[in-house]
């Protein structure tokens, strides 16, 4: 995890990862704007905070990266453009160091990459795992809240249990999906 902190990046790459380009499709097409957002692993390029300038009503948008090259990025486009923050903050951290606690309400998380980057090594250091993780962002949707999953994640076949067992338990209920966007809303329970 240190590396991947302190080395790694991600470049938008609409071929093998287009996740991104259709959540702010789908936002345009279904006209959602100024709404509370989470995205969890804005890349370099943080496509989803520079889109959100073209909205007419900008969602509020709190995107959360582990990888320092990203944050810096983020950095630099503050820099050269300073209205880039008012709708759009990106907070370094690990995700799975979130708690209750740390977090507004919201009515959009994206969890694209859910599963991805647990460490189990790394459990002493950090309050969440996958499931917990899923679960906190359940906890602070605000009522008509979704959350958006990625099914062509690189680790999809680890989360993707996780989401059949949450149905299952009807914690959460799938909504609609949009190319590999697969939507969720808070169940019953």
């Amino acid at each position: 995890m240190s590396f991947y902190q302190a080395k790694s990046s991600w470049m938008l790459k609409p071929d093998s990862c287009p996740c991104d380009i259709q959540f702010v499709e789908y936002l345009k097409q279904f006209n959602i704007q100024g709404k509370s957002i989470v995205h969890f692993g804005t890349g370099e390029h943080h496509f989803i905070g520079l889109q959100n300038q073209t909205f007419d009503e900008h969602n509020e948008i709190l995107g959360i990266t582990a990888s320092a090259p990203e944050h810096q990025s983020y950095v630099q486009l503050v820099l050269k453009n300073p209205e880039l923050a008012k709708y759009y903050k990106v907070l370094f951290t690990d995700i799975y160091n979130l708690t209750a606690n740390t977090l507004p309400n919201l009515d959009i998380v994206t969890l694209f990459h859910l599963c991805e980057f647990y460490v189990p090594e790394n459990a002493p250091l950090i309050h969440q795992n996958d499931e917990s993780l899923l679960q906190l962002f359940l906890d602070k949707l605000n009522p008509g809240g979704k959350v958006f999953l990625y099914s062509g994640s690189n680790k999809w076949q680890l989360a993707q249990p996780i989401i059949q067992a949450f149905e299952a338990a009807g914690k959460i209920k799938q909504i609609d999906e949009y190319k590999t966007l697969l939507i969720y809303e808070k169940g019953c329970v």
